[in-house]
């Protein structure tokens, strides 16, 4: 309790100088509500945004697996023709050569 509130007689009217203060307090008010809500929210939308990339982190990782198993498959079974037939192989690899070396004499 203030003095000036005891003597209401003695008190000033309409100071613009309280009127001036009590916006202040009233913006202060107001911008620690605003920052609390952007910190609630900016919580939130990290959270969320970091369950997104976990499930793609995962989405990726299962694909690779999968991506791996088939490379991993089609390499033993053109293993397993060359093997059988390596005449092909040597034919491409033979012309891959011959073709390279022309185009390096070109230079």
């Amino acid at each position: 309790m203030h003095l000036e509130d005891l003597f209401t007689n003695r008190r000033r009217q309409h100071d613009p100088l309280d009127a001036l203060a009590a916006q202040i307090g009233e913006l202060r008010r107001q911008t620690r509500h605003i920052s609390r809500t952007l910190s609630h929210n900016a919580g939130d939308v990290a959270g969320d945004l970091g369950d997104t990339l976990s499930d793609w982190g995962h989405d990726a990782a299962r694909q690779g697996a999968w991506l791996a198993g088939v490379a991993s498959r089609k390499a033993v079974q053109g293993a397993r023709a060359v093997q059988r037939d390596p005449v092909p192989v040597i034919a491409v690899l033979g012309t891959a050569v011959l073709l390279a070396s022309l185009i390096a004499r070109r230079r």
